[in-house]
């Protein structure tokens, strides 16, 4: 019957010359252009979560596999220069500073979706606006679960962490792919498709040998001991962007997660293992690299096997474990930390400083010896998170003084009544007025103050003391 079988195979490949064609094209093609290694990578060392049967490796990738990368202490694409990069500002000391895990945080970001906070002030109805796009990101301590750490020995964390730190999704995706490469492997074997049983069998062992050089130790947040104060840290990808992030939380979380290095965790092995793990590795990808040479040019089954395995491992990693769910498993089991996002755009970049200046918790000068807001003053290193952007000087100084005025005023509105923008008293309008004239920031003031109460009270962000969030 199997004889039957791989007869029947054959004559299709003799009969049908494109069937054969394709099979000379398929694993090459499918090998080195539809493969994301770097961030597959990025998801591994970040925590350990990508299966082992799905790590065919590209040219480009086994220079990155086989590079000195398990040495560095960030993640493959938060390392500098191989992603966007994005500036941090502190809202309460003025730093400024490269965000050390900017694609770590976006995936993160990737996996909530965010909620948007409508404008509905009048300045938005104007012509010829400067449109600025803000994203208030608030990130919470998960409370009421005793945190987990990775075990120190390496039997248990091979085979008894991932029961833990992985999601039932990704678990179920795991066994079946483990089912299904079981499957082909039988298949390819009784229909005699030895170059591609070879390859089967390789792939899995590559992805052991990566998980022990790069894998072996996820991250976790340097610093996690508890701080009763909120933090705002302002972050966008240059200095003119259109684009800006805010987070929102207990400061030592928000200082770990963008101003601090991931803590690596877990077994750490010994030195000496590495060189020779590094051979190996060497010796499967050039594996990969000669089988599927050698199935393209017999043009049989062999390349459909090959291509099939290969397809699947793109799918799986494309729709299947998409790496915005690891990294939604990596937060809940790893960083111990919830995000919630939420949007939405100002009229100008003056308004877009006015909105972040109202929701920042350190604006207001606080008295060290009564711990109570003096509201007739704001706090000097709250305001220097500006000045890369704005400088210091008399219009500035100006501009900080009337907005401190307006967010007294505002206390008593509800941000529906602020929404005309009509809210603030004569008085108020007359400290806006320089040489005669009314100064141009005057009518952003308004708009900024609004929207921070509705920011504030749509997302029920906590003031400057930390509130205890919800257990997800």
């Amino acid at each position: 019957m199997f004889k039957a079988a791989v007869s029947g195979l054959a004559a299709i490949l003799e009969r049908t010359s494109w069937v054969r064609e394709l099979a000379g094209i398929l694993p090459l093609s499918a090998l080195i252009e539809f493969i994301d290694v770097p961030q597959k990578l990025h998801i591994l060392e970040l925590s350990g979560a990508v299966p082992l049967w799905s790590w065919p490796v590209t040219p480009a990738g086994s220079r990155l596999l086989l590079s000195n990368n398990h040495l560095q202490q960030s993640c493959c694409l938060d390392a500098f220069g191989s992603s966007v990069g994005w500036i941090g500002l502190d809202g309460r000391f003025g730093d400024q500073y490269t965000v050390i895990s900017p694609e770590t945080i976006r995936l993160c970001l990737s996996s909530k979706r965010p909620r948007t906070i409508e404008n509905s002030h009048k300045n938005m109805a104007g012509k010829n606006l400067r449109v600025q796009n803000l994203e208030i990101v608030h990130v919470c301590r998960l409370e009421g679960q005793k945190p987990r750490e990775p075990s120190e020995f390496w039997l248990y964390h091979l085979f008894l962490d991932p029961w833990w730190m992985y999601s039932r999704g990704y678990l179920a995706v795991s066994v079946f792919g483990w089912i299904a490469l079981l499957g082909t492997i039988i298949m390819s074997c009784i229909l005699q498709c030895y170059l591609a049983l070879a390859f089967l069998v390789i792939v899995p062992l590559t992805g052991s040998v990566v998980l022990l050089i790069h894998g072996s130790r996820p991250r976790g947040l340097l610093i996690e001991h508890n701080s009763p104060y909120n933090r705002l840290i302002v972050t966008a990808e240059h200095l003119n962007a259109t684009n800006w992030i805010v987070f929102y939380g207990e400061s030592t979380i928000v200082n770990s997660l963008l101003n601090r290095a991931l803590e690596l965790r877990g077994p750490k092995m010994p030195g000496g293992y590495f060189g020779l793990l590094r051979k190996f590795l060497r010796i499967s990808i050039l594996g990969q690299w000669a089988l599927a040479l050698g199935a393209a040019s017999t043009k049989d089954w062999n390349a459909y096997f090959i291509s099939f395995w290969i397809a699947f491992c793109i799918f799986s990693h494309a729709y299947l474990v998409p790496p915005r769910l690891e990294a939604k498993d990596w937060m809940k089991t790893c960083a111990h930390i919830q995000l919630e996002r939420y949007q939405t755009q100002l009229s100008s970049r003056r308004a877009l400083l006015n909105t972040i200046m109202a929701l920042n918790p350190d604006t207001i000068y606080r008295d060290a010896d009564t711990q109570q807001d003096d509201r007739t003053n704001l706090y000097e290193g709250a305001m220097k998170w500006i000045d890369p952007i704005l400088q210091s000087g008399p219009s500035r100084s100006r501009w900080e003084e009337a907005t401190r005025k307006a967010m007294n005023e505002a206390e008593r509105f509800s941000a529906e009544e602020m929404t005309s923008g009509n809210f603030l008293s004569a008085e108020w309008k007359t400290t806006c007025i320089h040489q005669g004239r009314e100064e141009y920031w005057s009518e952003f003031i308004p708009e900024g103050i609004y929207m921070a109460a509705k920011i504030k009270e749509d997302t029920k962000l906590p003031g400057r003391m930390k509130t205890v969030a919800a257990a997800s």
